[in-house]
């Protein structure tokens, strides 16, 4: 007859989600669930999600739902045993569940959801420069590659000032990600002639940096 080892496990909760997005946070929070947040979320600061985002992290926080403050490295379930293993930037601890809600594999090992890859939601942030005063704060194009254009003061200039930045977004597939036609320096040119039409003037514009996030469908 084996034994199964004895863990020394450093907590011990009945339900436990494992995700970031909102979907993961909305469910933790509303059934009051501990959540493990497994990377950053896949959307950014000017989305109208953030704020519902932000609100509800931050009440789990306040219920001691959200334990780990650190950033998580990796996390492994060993389903068997009912044990997660979270490793942050400082330390690792064990935890002891009865259920678990995956919402994502994102750093996860010992644990799969079955799901494909659609496409990726790629946003290109841009410093300007000259850009202020405008009327209007959005643009959209009927296109996948730059499909949207939203402005936003910039913060790279302490205090209250006018001047602005602008990030865009757009649906590439995997071969399109690749693709110089589809690079930032291509969604450069695209946003400074829609800008252009739109405003009758050049906008000075440098790449700051690009975020991928893929779209799955599930299986």
């Amino acid at each position: 007859m084996t034994r199964k080892a004895i863990v020394d496990v450093d907590f011990k909760w009945k339900n436990v989600v494992i995700g970031a997005d909102i979907d993961a946070v909305e469910f933790a929070h509303d059934n009051r669930f501990f959540l493990i947040k497994n990377r950053q979320p896949y959307h950014h600061s000017y989305e109208d999600v953030e704020a519902t985002w932000a609100e509800k992290s931050y009440e789990l926080y306040n219920l001691g739902l959200i334990p780990f403050v650190d950033k998580i490295s990796n996390i492994r379930v060993v389903p068997e045993e009912k044990l997660i293993k979270v490793v942050t930037q400082r330390n690792s601890f064990i935890v002891q569940y009865e259920k678990l809600q995956l919402f994502d594999t994102v750093n996860v090992v010992g644990a799969t959801l079955q799901r494909n890859i659609e496409h990726y939601r790629v946003i290109d942030w841009f410093d300007c420069k000259g850009l202020y005063d405008l009327d209007f704060d959005e643009l959209t194009t009927e296109d996948k590659f730059v499909s949207k254009i939203k402005l936003f003061k910039t913060l790279r200039i302490d205090g209250d000032q006018k001047y602005l930045d602008l990030l865009c977004e757009s649906f590439l597939t995997e071969d399109e990600l690749k693709s110089f036609d589809y690079s930032d320096t291509m969604a450069r040119f695209k946003i400074t002639d829609l800008l252009q039409r739109r405003l009758g003037k050049e906008i000075a514009m440098a790449p700051w940096k690009r975020d991928v996030y893929p779209v799955y469908t599930c299986l």
